[in-house]
């Protein structure tokens, strides 16, 4: 009998109990919300959800020019601040922030290698007649997670249809799969899209100390995690650190920013050391929001980094880039073409563009003007995004109008104006805490890349992986460590 979410309870009866074990058994686990002692499974969807073949393949296709694009904004630094001039006089985080990045130019680049674990997140809008709009949401160019526990939530959807569908005709009916097994093979080969981002990005990560070793002659290197006190996505982090070290034999440190600023130090020739460590790498997963820096201290720790010669990921240029700000601004006319030569690309990257509207008072141009009438009147179209990062913060429905409304000038300037995504709904199971939950849910593909580079040459720039990401409708945020949404993986048609 089918459930609320059209998907059969015997189903999902009979798949809850597996995918519970597989997850737990291969450390697709989170630390519990209330006990640093306890871990759970993470939140995931307990069956790979349908994504167009040609929608994913267009996300994957754009991700090298992406890393492009970021390199070569984070090295042209007059436009970034320009960019971000009337932002950071609204907002305090940012304007610090661009700060610091000054004070790194003012001091000398003693790091030309820039490394970007990147994400860019898409949403598909539902056109209607069976059409979609592939359109970015954002681009994460600082602590973009949840790469290993993707990869391994595809692999479990992976091994749940592979073990049972010839048991349960529901779930071969539910993905058009063949009574035979070899043809069922050969059908969930070309429908469930490899997901190596807990591979690709600890390589990214071993090339850039193989990079900073070019120029150093240190015997005890590491890379730093820079990681956020009370971590719950720490298993994410901790497979990447195995993998560093299982398959490329090095050596890395956890620490938060509290703890750099007590025990890192610059060397003279600005090699970072920690504990008699010499970092190749900084690694960002904390760092992206205001809460990390309740003090001072946080911003020492920050501003040691930032002046070593270390490759960071993200410098703090890379940093700015992802702001919400620049997004918008690289949807004006013109503003792209700066810094992508190739029309042919230009033209497929602006294909993702939705609607971004600047809220500054000197940049209010008809278009502009007519957005932020139209959110007033109509404010479910719209949404409101600050600079920032991690979920949780962004402005929908009637609160854009009032907030509008009571907004100063210099306040407005620290927001943007985007267009809201109305993806199609579909079936979907929801699994927390060993639970189901059914209904309807939508969709938002997260596509991984890695970029390595010094302005002149390039030693990485690929795809790295993906992330599906699953909420029910009526959620407005998507964030998975916030709650708001689960790890999915998508079956291609």
């Amino acid at each position: 009998m089918a459930g609320v979410s059209g998907i059969d309870e015997d189903l999902i009866e009979a798949i809850l109990p597996e995918a519970v074990a597989w997850s737990t058994a291969h450390g697709l686990n989170m630390v519990a919300a209330e006990s640093d002692k306890r871990f759970i499974h993470a939140p995931m969807g307990l069956l790979p959800s349908h994504y167009p073949k040609e929608s994913f393949r267009s996300g994957v296709a754009l991700s090298q020019a992406y890393n492009k694009l970021v390199d070569k904004i984070a090295r042209n630094e007059d436009w970034l601040f320009q960019t971000l001039d009337q932002v950071s006089k609204g907002d305090d985080f940012t304007n610090r922030l661009v700060e610091l990045c000054k004070e790194v130019k003012e001091r000398g680049v003693s790091q030309p290698w820039y490394l970007g674990i990147h994400r860019s997140d898409y949403m598909l809008d539902d056109l209607g007649d069976d059409k979609f709009a592939l359109l970015q949401v954002e681009l994460n160019t600082i602590a973009s997670s949840f790469g290993c526990l993707s990869a391994r939530v595809a692999k479990m959807h992976k091994f749940l249809l592979s073990r049972f569908a010839q048991d349960l005709p529901s779930l071969r009916q539910r993905y058009g799969l063949s009574a035979e097994s070899e043809t069922a093979a050969s059908q969930l080969s070309s429908s469930l899209p490899e997901n190596e981002a807990d591979k690709k990005i600890p390589e990214a990560l071993a090339k850039a100390v193989t990079c900073w070793l070019k120029t150093s002659s240190s015997n005890t290197v590491a890379v730093l995690f820079v990681v956020q006190e009370g971590e719950r996505n720490s298993f994410d982090q901790r497979w990447l650190e195995y993998e560093l070290f299982e398959t490329h034999g090095i050596v890395t440190l956890r620490r938060t920013l509290a703890q750099v600023a007590e025990t890192a130090v610059n060397k003279d020739d600005n090699t970072l050391c920690i504990d008699g460590h010499d970092i190749a790498v900084v690694y960002f997963r904390a760092g992206y929001t205001p809460d990390d820096y309740p003090s001072e201290i946080q911003w020492k720790g920050r501003k040691t980094l930032e002046f070593s010669s270390a490759i960071k990921c993200p410098s703090i240029s890379y940093h700015l880039v992802g702001t919400k700000k620049v997004q918008q601004k690289l949807a004006q006319s013109g503003e792209l073409e700066n810094f992508i030569d190739d029309p042919v690309i230009a033209s497929e990257m602006k294909k993702t563009f939705a609607g971004l509207w600047s809220l500054q008072f000197n940049e209010q141009l008809p278009d502009e003007k007519k957005a932020q009438a139209e959110a007033m009147e109509n404010p479910s179209r719209f949404v409101m995004k600050p600079q920032r990062e991690g979920g949780g913060n962004n402005i929908y429905g009637d609160d854009i109008a009032t907030a509008l409304k009571s907004m100063s000038d210099k306040e407005r300037a620290a927001f943007i104006l985007m267009q809201r995504i109305f993806p199609r709904q579909m079936d979907t199971v929801l699994v927390r805490e060993c639970t189901a939950s059914q209904g309807k849910g939508i969709n938002e593909l997260g596509i991984y890349s890695t970029y390595l580079g010094n302005g002149i040459e390039e030693e990485v720039n690929e795809y790295a992986g993906y992330l599906l990401r699953t909420k029910m409708e009526g959620v407005d945020e998507g964030g998975v460590a916030t709650g708001y949404s689960c790890l999915n993986s998508v079956f291609l048609s």
